[in-house]
């Protein structure tokens, strides 16, 4: 049975909530689990919020049943309006997007946050068939075991020839 409620309380550990169901006078469930795309061997984990409506699939007595997820409602609204995005944002301001339409990926962290990739010996690869900006208000630092950084003054081989640096920004540092 098909059922729309409120979360309202949360067990992290074991990935279950508690739900209200304001059409049965606010009855409130036992722990139901909440559906995750993938649990075994490759793992997905985001809870709903307290207050945040989702469905239920429930028995007949609703007894027992399962949260499918969160759903938009006339006061909780869908942060975009394009079939062609796939958004997420947090309540801190993060946001990560795509937009197919425009072929754009952006990922927006707010102040103080930080971006962490580790590769862990694998290899990190990026190709940039135009132009690569990196602006940093600090320094920027490459490191990788030796100076992988020319400098103003060096001078430099590459197929078009030999040349030395004769300018260039003081902010990029060899590791």
């Amino acid at each position: 049975m098909f059922r729309v409620g409120i979360v309202k309380s949360l067990d992290a550990t074991n990935a279950r909530v508690r739900v209200v169901f304001p059409d049965r006078d606010q009855m409130q469930s036992w722990w139901l689990p909440v559906v995750f795309a993938k649990t075994q061997n490759d793992k997905e984990y985001w809870l709903p919020d307290v207050g945040e409506q989702v469905v239920c699939v429930m028995d007949e007595y609703d007894e027992d049943g399962a949260v499918l997820g969160a759903i938009y409602s006339s006061v909780d609204r869908p942060p975009v309006a394009s079939a062609d995005k796939l958004h997420w944002s947090a309540k801190d301001g993060a946001v990560f997007e795509y937009d197919r339409a425009a072929h754009a990926f952006a990922v927006s962290i707010p102040t103080g946050g930080t971006i962490t990739i580790s590769a862990n010996g694998a290899n990190i690869a990026i190709d940039g068939s135009g132009d690569v900006l990196i602006a940093a208000a600090g320094e920027i630092t490459l490191a990788g075991g030796g100076p992988a950084v020319a400098r103003v003054g060096d001078i430099t081989t590459c197929p078009a020839g030999s040349g030395q640096i004769v300018s260039g920004s003081a902010k990029v540092n060899a590791g």
